[in-house]
């Protein structure tokens, strides 16, 4: 690559596939914008990490450790409603035929109790997820190596 300093810029001459060369041409002729202009652009774009594939991975990656987050959130919550239902089941008696009017109406009033509850617990902001420890699946930084690598893999080919 030859360099010329010239008004505080620098003069490249790399060499690109006639195909983007002419592609570049017709754009450039189409919008009225100098190639110098397009390339230096396109150069910032690469170099600072801001195209639009390097923002998508990091939201993709983000959305996808969110997703992971709700898929162990859900299977928690299910495998706790499935251990509880096995208690429940293993610790509460058969009703005689008499006594069974008296239940639901006390099942009907602690489930209403139960409803309130679980409204008042839950709009307090504090959930029983938040009690648990929670496994850590990346970082921002992370994040940005992996984009990082993904645009070297881009440039690699």
């Amino acid at each position: 690559m030859k360099k010329i300093a010239r008004r505080g810029r620098v003069r490249l001459l790399p060499y690109v596939p006639a195909e983007l060369g002419e592609r570049l041409v017709q754009v450039c002729a189409s919008s009225g914008v100098t190639e110098s202009a397009v390339v230096e652009a396109a150069l910032r774009q690469y170099l600072d990490g801001t195209s639009d594939r390097t923002l998508l991975f990091r939201r993709l990656d983000r959305l996808g450790r969110a997703v992971e987050r709700d898929h162990r959130d859900l299977e928690l919550l299910t495998e706790t409603f499935a251990v509880f239902m096995r208690l429940w089941f293993a610790h509460t008696p058969s009703i005689p035929e008499d006594g069974k009017h008296a239940a639901r109406m006390t099942a009907e009033s602690r489930y209403r109790q139960f409803v309130q509850h679980v409204a008042e617990h839950f709009s307090g902001g504090r959930r029983f997820l938040d009690d648990l420890p929670r496994e850590v699946l990346s970082d921002d930084a992370e994040i940005d190596r992996a984009g990082e690598s993904a645009m070297d893999a881009d440039s690699g080919q």
